[in-house]
């Protein structure tokens, strides 16, 4: 995984984070549509903070490569 503050460079790298920020989406919409259960609630939570650091984060190298 990237880290904050390295400017990602590679096309293939920006196509891998949305792959990956994409899936884990996908699957927290799979565990809500599962019946309700704690556990199926605690996944999706998982998976949905999972996809918003790696939006945050790649907000974060958007705006580092626009500065310089």
């Amino acid at each position: 995984m990237t880290k904050v503050n390295t400017p990602t460079t590679s096309k293939l790298d920006t196509i891998a984070r949305q792959q990956a920020i994409e899936n884990a989406l996908s699957t927290a919409l799979y565990f809500i549509r599962l019946p309700s259960t704690e556990s199926g609630l605690k996944a999706a939570t998982g998976r949905a903070i999972r996809a918003t650091a790696m939006l945050k984060q790649a907000c974060a190298e958007q705006a580092i490569g626009s500065a310089s």
